[in-house]
């Protein structure tokens, strides 16, 4: 008995049904799970739950991770943002340009490498821990029970609020602001560590010379309040 045979209509849309799962399945390839990078001028595709690696080449890019994500965005460009949440992992080298910005909550993982460049910024909360590197005009806002730290050569500060954790390292011209119940440190090489008032009545560590007394700032959501 021979088998039923197929029409050349159907077997027409067989074909269509397949080339369009495989150009599918290549777009979601070339934005996430790319070795050599995709390029993704100016926004990139969210990253949600799987590993992404972006590069970002002639201007500014915006790059998104959710739901556990492990984010890897490159920035060549002209300056990058960074929104990582709900406990991903999240990377951005703007060692080089520098003028990258990170928003980091819900427990993620964020940490910015500017270390040959300035203008990076970041702004921590929810119980995460953030990290920059920084050659120089880097700020940071801390809040929550975060954990942040900033390495950085001079004029950068680290705003911190709540029950978290700030440290800053620095050559000289830089300074932490504390307001709550966390720990700040301060490290200086060049400089003593000396304490001033803001103006909002918050202890200000800086080396060898005291800011303005309203310098001082903070996360998106201590802002908000």
């Amino acid at each position: 008995m021979n088998p039923p045979s197929v029409s050349p209509m159907i077997r027409v849309l067989l074909g269509l049904f397949a080339l369009s799962g495989f150009a599918l399945a290549a777009t979601q390839l070339s934005a996430c799970n790319d070795d050599e990078g995709g390029a993704c001028d100016p926004d990139c595709p969210t990253c949600v739950g799987e590993a992404c690696t972006e590069v970002c080449v002639d201007r500014e890019c915006q790059l998104g991770c959710e739901q556990g994500a492990d984010c890897s965005l490159e920035c060549e460009g002209g300056g990058c943002v960074l929104d990582c949440a709900s406990k991903s992992d999240c990377t951005t080298d703007c060692s080089v340009e520098g003028n990258c910005d990170a928003s980091c909550e819900g427990q993620s993982s964020c940490d910015i490498d500017c270390s040959e460049a300035g203008g990076c910024d970041l702004d921590c909360a929810g119980g995460s821990d953030c990290n920059v590197e920084c050659l120089t005009d880097c700020g940071g806002g801390c809040t929550g029970n975060s954990n942040c730290t900033m390495t950085c050569d001079t004029g950068c500060d680290i705003g911190c609020t709540g029950n978290g954790t700030c440290s800053l390292a620095c050559t000289k011209d830089c300074f932490v602001c504390c307001k709550g119940s966390g720990t700040c440190e301060l490290t200086c090489s060049d400089a003593d560590v000396i304490e001033c008032e803001g103006s909002s009545g918050e202890v200000i560590k800086a080396c060898g010379e005291c800011p303005q007394p309203d310098s001082c700032q903070y996360g998106a959501e201590e802002e908000e309040k």
